[in-house]
């Protein structure tokens, strides 16, 4: 049976309002939202959808009057409906944008601090090489070269700058080489962070306006609901009233009825999306949950621990990359035993013997049939006595397949390697049973939820990490099921546009029945599988 919490519309709209405004937003990264120009604003509902007294005592007169009053306010309740739905997935999706403009407004934030601070490194690191290079220019001062050779190393007004200048002097040491490398290396990470830098705070920039874009929507949008819901609530319960009164019949039979007919729109809606799953086709190509930055980040500088005086460095690179490049110099040194055939030759009674000690030059020679040999035994032994006796007894598990591909549920386990949902459905079942828990757009919890804080919150209970945002959670599952083949623990989603983006997800518990947080006024409840509206064909297991 489905459970409701509700919350008052006065004290829905304020807290709504603060939450847009303050909005507890997300760490992590999503889908860049794009933001209406303008905000579609629903008007009060129609007084012409409700008919007079008058009319309905007219209408009362004769059959086919009666008849056609009794369709006018079927077609009314059903437009009321409609018109409630609408509004309430504007607001949804509005909340949709401002979740994922203020993960990328804070990530653009970081991103642009970061580079500041990277900068200000870069600017140290440079300062250090050029006092390095003070230090050559004495060095060459003391050991008597020229003034003009100094006054090269240490002019940098002209066209050619210090570095330039001082890699052409051919006096330098090893060491000093070095140090004039590292300050042509210094200057080159100061331009490219600063280029950097300027188009991460640009970016930024943009985000922050995006993110300001779609609170003023996303507050636009709830207000729209908010103050929708009573007044269609009133219009409905007029119209059960009238329709009770052209069929002689009590108002609680007639609204028993009306929401009959609703639930059996609602199954049929249902049967559509699941018709539709199989030329249902998921993206193979997941959308990028912040798109990069046109310029590349340069290397990263860091601090140094000194006694002396604080010191920059560039980060060190990990080696892992690098060990595989680093393992074709032995064979580099190979040539060095070239000098081994020159004894071979003073020594000529021994060439037998030093054919034997060949050896060494057919080391060298053995990686290479050894790498393409490696594998032909394996491909040999593999087939041979011990893996061909061993596909015996696999024949059996191959016609398990079989028998699974008509239980699907076997099969299922495999991606999931033993994980429980449970945890995550007792939470999310507690939590709805509640009364102290209610919705909130953008709402993170411990009291107040929206539908993907929900559902992060449930799933962390059994060791799932979730991302932040319904469209995030759709996209980043590992695995994509039918809603014919739904099990507890799937995730199903509602899209207005075919599935770019979604816009609410709900936890399915088995029976045909889901576990969500819904909206201000329907709270977070447990419901059928068919109230859940513009439901997509495709659910998401983790």
């Amino acid at each position: 049976m489905a459970t409701r919490h509700t919350l008052g519309v006065a004290a829905s709209t304020l807290a709504l309002a603060a939450s847009c405004l303050v909005g507890a937003l997300p760490a992590s990264a999503s889908t860049s939202a794009t933001f209406p120009a303008s905000v579609s604003i629903a008007a009060a509902p129609s007084a012409s959808a409700l008919p007079t007294d008058a009319e309905i005592q007219e209408a009362k007169k004769n059959k086919d009057s009666t008849n056609a009053m009794i369709a006018r306010i079927e077609a009314s309740l059903a437009s009321s409906r409609a018109e409630l739905q609408r509004v309430e997935t504007e607001a949804a999706e509005a909340q949709e944008s401002l979740l994922s403009a203020g993960e990328e407004r804070d990530l653009r934030t970081a991103e642009a601090e970061k580079a500041v601070k990277q900068l200000d490194y870069a600017k140290t690191y440079l300062a250090q090489s050029r006092k390095d290079l003070g230090a050559i220019a004495s060095d060459i001062y003391r050991n008597g070269a020229g003034t003009s050779t100094l006054g090269l190393l240490l002019d940098d007004n002209k066209e050619g700058d210090l570095f330039y200048k001082a890699a052409t002097i051919d006096a330098l040491s090893e060491q000093q080489v070095q140090s004039v490398n590292t300050a042509a290396e210094a200057e080159a990470l100061v331009s490219a962070w600063q280029e950097y830098a300027d188009a991460a705070q640009s970016a930024a920039e943009e985000a922050a306006a995006n993110y300001d874009s779609a609170a003023a929507t996303a507050n636009s949008t709830l207000n729209t609901y908010e103050s929708a819901v009573e007044p269609e609530k009133k219009l409905r319960n007029e119209l059960i009233g009238h329709l009770a009164t052209l069929q002689q019949k009590e108002e609680a039979e007639v609204r028993k009825a009306v929401e009959k007919k609703e639930a059996k729109e609602q199954e049929a809606a249902l049967e559509e999306a699941i018709a539709t799953e199989d030329t249902t086709e998921v993206p193979e190509e997941k959308p990028a949950a912040v798109q990069p930055l046109a310029v590349a980040e340069p290397q990263e500088l860091e601090p140094t621990d000194s006694e002396d005086e604080p010191t920059v460095k560039p980060k060190a690179v990990e080696l892992d990359t690098l060990t595989p490049t680093a393992m074709p110099e032995p064979p580099k040194a190979e040539p060095t035993k070239t000098p081994e055939p020159q004894p071979t030759k003073t020594a000529e009674p021994t060439p037998e013997p030093t054919k034997t000690a060949e050896p060494k030059p057919t080391k060298t020679a053995e990686p290479k049939p050894t790498k393409t040999a490696e594998p032909k035994p394996t491909k040999t032994a593999e087939p041979k006595p011990t893996k061909t006796a061993e596909p015996k007894p696999t024949p059996k598990p191959t016609p398990k397949p079989e028998p699974t591909k008509t239980a699907e549920p076997e099969p299922e386990p495999q991606p999931d390697t033993g994980r429980s949902y449970s945890a995550a459905i007792a939470w999310a079942l507690k939590t709805a049973d509640d009364p102290s828990k209610y919705y909130v757009y953008g709402g993170n919890g411990p009291n107040a939820f929206d539908c993907s804080s929900f559902s992060q919150r449930a799933f962390s209970q059994s060791g799932i990490s979730l991302p932040r945002t319904s469209t995030q959670q759709f996209f980043s599952a590992p695995q994509y099921v039918s809603l014919s083949n739904l099990r507890p623990g799937d995730l199903v989603f509602s899209s207005s546009n075919g599935g770019s983006s979604f816009y609410h997800v709900a936890i399915y518990i088995g029976n045909g029945n889901v576990v969500h947080a819904r909206n201000p006024n329907a709270g977070i409840s447990v419901t059928p599988l068919s109230w859940v509206n513009n439901l997509y064909s495709k659910a998401a297991r983790y």
